[in-house]
């Protein structure tokens, strides 16, 4: 009997069936491959995260005016080195600096090579400055303490009352503080009787006047009465109620 010949529906069938086939084991082959390179991404970070060749070993900091870039980097060291960077937390780093080193305002903390880190300082700004028997010591606008300086910062105001409580140094820094940097930087000299017992001494560079702040409040107004009252001539002037300034 002669044999039939194939027909041209199991041929179309048999291809398809190849197709299909040959796609899903590229569709395996991709997955595998990507799953690889997972697997070999997290082997790596997995090293890296445990590598001794990634260990802190050096800290960079820069002196600031106010911080020595010594201590940062020796307290830094104590609490970290050793410790892979992938494993550091440069937020972490940040707060821990800013609060064993009151005087910094900012830390700012970036990788250095592959074992080490620069942290860069920004020092808080002082506001004022008091007179006392070791030099002057610096207080910013929330009232921290900057540490003594044998000379106060060329035009930074000078509080010359003697021995100020901690109430006085407030009120004076309160002051201070709503002052703009322009309007600060013509207040050469500040006293206070208490809280409520500031004055002061204006010197624009052109108008000088002696001037009774009264209290802490209103210290914008205040000063920008003053000053131009200073540019009209007077020399002794009271604020204490700007609204109603008294001249002599």
């Amino acid at each position: 009997m002669p044999l039939s010949p194939p027909r041209v529906g199991d041929e179309s069938t048999a291809d398809l069936t190849e197709v299909i086939r040959a796609r899903r084991r590229e569709v395996w082959k991709r997955r595998l491959i990507a799953a690889g390179l997972v697997l070999l991404l997290l082997g790596v970070a997995a090293v890296a995260w445990f590598s001794p060749l990634l260990a802190l070993e050096t800290v960079t900091v820069k002196d600031s005016d106010l911080v020595s870039g010594a201590e940062v980097s020796d307290f830094v060291l104590a609490e970290h080195q050793g410790t892979p960077l992938p494993q550091l937390r440069p937020g972490r780093i940040e707060a821990e600096v800013e609060k064993q080193f009151p005087r910094a305002e900012d830390a700012s903390v970036h990788y250095s090579g592959p074992r080490g880190i620069r942290i860069d300082i920004t020092d808080r700004t002082p506001v004022i400055a008091i007179a006392e028997a070791g030099g002057f010591t610096l207080y910013d606008a929330e009232a921290v303490d900057l540490g003594t300086v044998e000379k106060a910062p060329k035009g930074l105001t000078v509080l010359e009352t003697a021995a100020p409580n901690e109430e006085t140094i407030a009120a004076v820094v309160r002051f201070m503080s709503a002052l703009s940097p322009q309007l600060r930087g013509q207040l050469s000299t500040v006293a206070a009787t208490g809280s409520e017992g500031l004055s002061g001494t204006i010197d624009t560079g052109k108008d000088k006047a002696s001037v009774i702040f009264g209290d802490s409040a209103n210290a914008s107004l205040k000063m920008q009465t003053a000053i131009q009252l200073a540019a009209d001539g007077r020399s002794e002037i009271d604020v204490s109620v700007p609204s109603v300034p008294v001249t002599d």
